[in-house]
Formats: structure tokens, sequence, C-alpha cells
């Protein structure tokens, strides 16, 4: 019999085949369901299904039988079809077929007329895509497979979410097991209080099904994970290893292109460094058999690529042409307004310069984090508290990171706002593609950016190196006396009786006249003992003395509340003074710049993905780790020597016992000279690796030179080890693009 004809189901443009399989099996399975009387008739007459009930089961594609139905709309009068753009391009004729890869180039002249507000287009003879609606379809996807968590969670929790299991239940299709994950959630919020250790709580099968579920390739590119690999670990990311939860960032949250991409990087990312690594050897070979030896092993690196099922060819690059100089920060800006949404790799290039590459990008982004750390750059666009100025550098240096600026309404706050709607950006441009961004900012950054409470614990201490210390130390008094009242009530209480205000203020009276508040609350965190030493002082004579107000920093500032420069902080509204400081510090001070932070990086990917990390994953995910820490067993497995230099060499070892000697300072220069970058990636030594050939044309008296995008490291014929330590530190402190750290060491 005909059946009569259904309701077309519109789909979105951003589905592909697979997708829109799926969604069609799963209608088949609800409408399954609404004949038992199991599922909301009214939901399935309207075609809208409130949940994707069968995403854990791929879809058979026989059996179907797919058809099209255009919906053609008639033009007003006198229109002009509308010509689809998407594909696009102009290109010069010369150039088409001898390029391999397509490379869009953003020339300067084209930043500043968008700035200027010129319409000219770019110039002749570059390639440019006039239209991004293929590339806003592939970051659909992965904000769609990012949006479910919010999509799936019923109206009445939308606000506030008092549990997670309606969620947790619709991963899971067994009761028993969704019941033991929440009771997992609910228990690890007491972590703390458990005293067990974060790896315990990791479960190794939930962990390696996950990773099992992204080696399906078809699945990540389509955006077709089940509902339990995007949700699970974002409400529950302490089951799953850091690992894990990297990968699965990496492969779903930057679009199709680069899952395909950090796929392939995992794949076969191993063979293409060795490839350059023999490369480079064979071009510095002289020796006739060892030159057939290297190109042999060459060519048979190559067909395994080729050949690999995981390799499908290299992202399109973006290559953007900036100029260094006063208006470095404003072309960057523009530029990543034009290519944060573009979906491919960006390759900067400097004006003058000839060098390009993974080395070159690098710099770039070390570039840009020194011009925002600059103490001038600062006090015209404040995004940081400032430091004690201690150190005499035109650098802003805090042992505990950089922390938001907290403003009052106004043009300054609006153009911070901006600037960091840029930095959300470039941060999330360098995460999409593996750069770090060396910024030292404070964890507290990303505790905010996570939409976690900071509160009074967040302010600068003693020691730390910043201004409005003086708050921290105060708000460290207070939170000592309502410790001590909650214990002297509970004492109280335990004998039977109630603590009157009366005798809570005689103990708070007592402990503001204790002549041991400058040697409890203001010694310096990182001092000695011997100059820890403090004179006989109490809370009521350090007021005496300091006389602060309910102002940003205690002594000067924006004011707190109305007339807050003429209201001294004494013992009776100490608590209401650090309650109305943390909230300007982390709330109502930093809120618009957070919002703009985030709102930065959303315009690269979906901010949803970040929820799995916590702050200091995050901070050491977009600013590498903090402290250059190895030794000398560390130090021999990633220092590889080749070239025909050995471990048993003498100018290798020379560099080992020269690497072990450096201090923090150094260690900076010299992952810089090799890297282009002054700090390690994320985690540690260990994701780290230097190539170290002999440089077989130069003499004693060379310099060692290096390949940064390779990190690879040419070391002259050095007789001793003071010969390393003269040339090897002239090259570090006097090669061009060299990059100071920027953060105080501890």
């Amino acid at each position: 019999p005909v059946q009569p004809a259904s309701t077309p189901i519109p789909l979105p443009s951003a589905w592909n085949l697979l997708k829109a399989m799926q969604f069609l099996n799963d209608q088949q399975y609800l409408r399954s369901r609404a004949k038992e009387g199991e599922a909301d008739a009214a939901a399935i007459l309207a075609c809208a299904p409130p949940l994707l009930v069968q995403a854990l089961h791929k879809v058979a594609l026989d059996g179907w039988c797919l058809g099209y139905a255009l919906a053609v709309a008639d033009l007003p009068p006198g229109a002009a079809a509308p010509k689809d753009s998407s594909d696009k391009m102009e290109v010069d004729a010369s150039t088409e077929q001898s390029r391999v890869r397509e490379v869009t180039e953003v020339a300067l002249g084209a930043v500043a007329a968008r700035t200027s507000g010129a319409s000219g287009g770019l110039p002749a003879k570059k390639r440019r895509r006039t239209g991004h609606s293929a590339t806003r379809a592939s970051d659909d996807i992965a904000r769609e497979m990012y949006s479910q968590l919010t999509a799936e969670m019923p109206p009445s929790t939308e606000a506030a979410l008092t549990g997670p299991h309606p969620l947790i239940a619709k991963c899971s299709d067994n009761p028993a097991v969704a019941d033991a994950v929440e009771l997992l959630h609910l228990l690890k919020a007491q972590g703390p209080d458990l005293g067990v250790e974060p790896s315990l709580w990791v479960s190794s099968k939930l962990d390696r099904k996950l990773r099992y579920q992204l080696e399906d390739p078809l699945s990540v590119v389509s955006g077709t994970l089940p509902l339990w690999a995007t949700t699970l670990p974002r409400l529950c990311p302490f089951l799953f290893s850091l690992k894990t939860r990297k990968m699965l960032l990496k492969y779903t949250a930057f679009g199709p292109a680069f899952g395909v991409h950090w796929t392939q990087e995992s794949k076969v990312g191993q063979l293409l460094r060795r490839r350059a690594t023999v490369q480079t050897e064979l071009n510095a070979q002289t020796d006739p058999r060892k030159m057939q030896e290297l190109s042999q092993e060459l060519s048979n690196l190559e067909e395994h690529v080729v050949k690999s099922n995981n390799w499908l060819g290299a992202l399109q690059s973006t290559l953007v042409r900036m100029t260094k100089g006063d208006d470095f920060l404003r072309q960057a800006d523009v530029a990543l307004e034009i290519v944060a949404a573009a979906g491919n790799l960006v390759e900067i290039q400097f004006e003058g310069e000839t060098g390009f590459g993974i080395a070159v990008t690098q710099s770039f982004y070390v570039e840009i984090t020194q011009a925002l750390q600059e103490r001038s750059t600062n006090r015209k666009v404040p995004l940081w508290v400032e430091d004690d100025d201690s150190t005499n550098s035109q650098y802003l240096l805090c042992r505990r990171g950089l922390l938001i600026k907290p403003l009052p309404d106004g043009p300054q706050r609006q153009e911070a706002v901006t600037r960091f709607r840029f930095l959300g950006r470039l941060m999330g441009q360098a995460l999409r593609e593996g750069f770090i961004v060396p910024l030292p900012l404070a964890e507290e950054v990303f505790a905010l950016v996570l939409g976690e409470p900071v509160g009074p614990e967040g302010l600068p201490r003693p020691g730390s190196g910043q201004t409005g210390e003086l708050v921290g130390t105060l708000a460290d008094f207070a939170a000592e006396l309502a410790t001590g009242e909650a214990e002297r009530r509970a004492a109280a209480e335990a004998e039977g009786r109630t603590l009157s205000n009366e005798e809570l203020q005689a103990w708070r009276k007592e402990q503001a006249e204790r002549t041991d508040f400058g040697e409890r609350f203001l010694a310096s965190q990182v001092a000695n003992a011997e100059s820890a030493t403090q004179e006989p002082m109490s809370f009521e004579r350090y007021c005496s003395l300091v006389e602060p107000c309910f102002l940003e920093i205690g002594l000067g500032g924006t004011p707190l509340c109305e007339g807050g420069s003429e209201k001294p902080v004494n013992l009776d509204n100490l608590q209401e003074f650090v309650d109305a400081a943390s909230r300007f510090w982390f709330d109502t001070g930093v809120s618009a710049q957070v919002d703009a932070f985030r709102a930065g990086l959303n315009d690269v990917f979906p901010l949803e993905c970040l929820v799995t990390f916590s702050p200091t994953e995050l901070r050491e995910m977009f600013c590498g780790e903090d402290r250059i820490e190895w030794t000398e067993e560390q130090l021999l497995s990633h220092l590889h020597p080749g070239g025909g230099l050995t471990d048993k060499s003498p100018t290798y070892k020379f560099l080992v016992a020269e690497l072990l000697e450096m201090n923090q300072s150094e260690r900076s220069r010299f992952l810089d000279f090799v890297s282009s970058c002054p700090r390690l990636p994320p985690g540690g030594i260990a994701k780290f690796h230097v190539d170290v050939f002999p440089d077989t044309t130069a003499t004693k008296q060379s310099f060692p030179r290096s390949r940064a995008c390779a990190n690879q490291l040419y070391l002259p014929p050095y007789s001793s080890k003071d010969e390393l330590h003269a040339k090897l530190h002239e090259a570090m402190h006097c090669s061009v693009g060299h990059h100071e750290q920027r953060v105080r060491d501890l």
C-alpha cells in the first residue's frame, strides 16, 4: 500500500550524510516507541524529538531511500539571484598549477585597508578566499557537538543545575551505571576532605573506551560521536586522564579539518619529524656511503607516510605578513579577527625577514606576549595588576603570575575589553595549532574563565611582587579571626553553653592587640629566615601607621564604596572591607574583561570544551610550564645526538653539563634559542626534544647555531666545556629573535 507522504524534516546545512542517516534512524526508533505509548506523541507529530536516543549505535546505510525536496521561493521583481561565493577564488593563473597547497595571504595592505575603513582589495597576484561558508559549516559541527550538554538539559534546571543525574542518565541505558557515576560525582565534590589522590579517580575502563571511540576517524570528523563521549568528560572530568581529555579536545573542538590534522599528528607525526631530521643529516653529509643510507631511509619514511591509512594531507595555511614596530599589536588584532574563524593553519612572516615556518609563528606569539607584558603598554591600556617594580625591568614580573587589573566603568575599561577580546583569539588560535603563548597568567585568571568563584585567597600576598599585598594581608587576618570565632563557638556548644557577643568582641580585641601581627602576616612568603624577622607590631598599631581605607589596594585606587577614601579600615569593618575588595578584584572590576576573553576564545572554538580541564591544567596548556626543570637522565633522553655525534662525544657531554648548571633565566634563553619559545610545553621536558648535530663547517671560534623550526642545534668542535659555555651564552644572548622569559624566579 502507498504510504501517506510525511512532513519534510529540514536538516541543518552543516550535517553530512552520516549524521543525517543517524538522525533519521533515531526518528524511526522514536516512532516505534510512540506506537508503544512510550514517547511524547506531540513531539513525534511535530517531528521534533527531545533527544537523539540511539547515539551509541552506528547506522546501517542499506535499506534506505534518500530523496531531496527543493523549496524554491519567488524572487522580488528586479532582484538578482544570489551568488554563492563560498568557493570563489581570485587566483593568479601563472601560479595556480604550480602550487601544491592553497595559501591564503593576508597582506599588510589589506589589514591597513580594513582598519581604516577603505574598500580596497588585496594586492594583485595574491590568492584569497572571498567567503567562509564551508569553514563555518565545519565549525558548526564542533559547536553543535558541544552544545548538546545545554540542549539536553531540562528547562527547569537550565539556570541552576542541582545534580548531573538527568544528563548522566542520557549517557547510558543502564540506570545502575548512571547512579554509580553520579555517586562518584558527589564523592569527588568532597575530594579534599577525602584525601584521595586525583589519579585514583581515573576510570581506566572509561578512559580506554573513550580513546577507542576517538580512534574512529569517521565518527570524529562527521561529528557523530555518541552523546556520552562529549558529555561525560564535562560532567565528570576526573574519570578521564589528562592525556585522553586533551585528545578529545584536539579531535573534536576545532572542527573536522583540525580533527584530521591532530589524528595524523598522533599517527604519523613521529615519522614526519624523523624525516626532517634525516633530511638535515643528508644535507650536511659528505660521505657517499652515508648519503646513500640516509637517502634510502628518507625514501622509506616518505613511503610509509604516503601509504599510511591515517595520512590525508596537510591543512591549508593562511600566510599573514606583518611588520614589527609600534603598530604591531593593532596589526595582530586585525589579522586574528580575520583568520580566527578560517579553520586554517596560520603562518606568520615578518616584513623584511626571510624566515617562515613553525619557529617564526611561535616567535609571533612570543612577540605578542612581550608587548602585552611591557610596563609602558600596561599603563596605556591597563590589563594587569602592576608589580612592585623591584626588578627595574621594563616588563611586569610577578611571582604568582599576572592578575587581571580591576577597573571601574569608563574609557580605560572599554579599551581593556577590546584588548582582552584580542588576547582570547590569540590564545585560542595558539591552542588550536599547538603553540604556546608564554604569558605568565595567574591561575585565578583561568578559574574566572571557567566561571569558578575566586575569593579572598586569590588576592596578592606579601612576597608576590604585586601591588595590593596589603589587601591580602588584611584578608589573611580576617580569615584567622573567622576561624578562631568558629572554633570558640564550637567549643562553647560542646560545653553546653552559648558564646555571647561580648566574649567574642573581647577575644577579637585581644587578637588585634597581639604584637606578633607583623611576624604572622607581613613576612614575605619567599623570604629567608633572617629577612623574615619583623619588629613587634599589632594589627591596631599597623592600621594607625598605614591608615588603610576602603580603596582598591587599601592605600589608593578605585573606591570600593561611596566615600571609600574617607572610610578607614578597623577591626569592626575588617570583614566588610575584605568582601568588598574581593568582589571588586574578582567580580565587578573584571567581569567585562573576562567575558571579552571568553568571547575571543569562543571565536576560535566552542568555549564549552574547556570545562573538562581545571584552571591549573588550562594554565599549562595555554602558557606552558612555569619552571624549567630537567635532570641529567632527562637531558640524555631528550637531547638526540645525530650526524656522527653520539652520547659519548665530548661536545655532547659538554652541552649536557652546561645545561645542568644553567639557572632559570639561562634555561629560558636556551629554549628560545633552539625552539623560539622560552617555556617548556605542557608536560615539561618529557614533551620536548632537541636534535644535536656537529657543525662540520665551523671552527672552534665559531658560534653554535640552531634551526628552531625543527628544534635542531649545531655545535662546532669545542675542545673544552669553557669554550662551549662562552660561545653558547653569547649566541643565546645575541641571536636575532631571542626572547627573555617574562616571569620572576621564585
